[in-house]
């Protein structure tokens, strides 16, 4: 995966965005441009990388299990 970061900041690109497909085209992978700052394709950038990962990782489950991070386990108590 490649990525262009700081893509909020086109007064100071160094990369034209045309290059950086262009190379992802050439090589077969995938192109995204992000910036954190304007919260552009962060998110976006981690999905797909994860992703990748997830689809080259061998036995690995076919379906994404969920976890509710809200859910309190029902043994806990709360102090407060």
């Amino acid at each position: 995966m490649i990525l262009g970061n700081k893509c909020d900041m086109d007064d100071k690109r160094q990369v034209p965005t045309s290059r950086g497909e262009a190379i992802a085209r050439e090589h077969n992978i995938p192109f995204l441009e992000t910036s954190a700052k304007a919260n552009i394709n962060v998110e976006q950038a981690f999905m797909n990388l994860a992703q990748a990962i997830l689809n080259k990782t061998p036995g690995r489950i076919s379906e994404p299990s969920l976890v509710n991070i809200n859910q309190q386990d029902p043994g806990s108590k709360r102090c407060c």
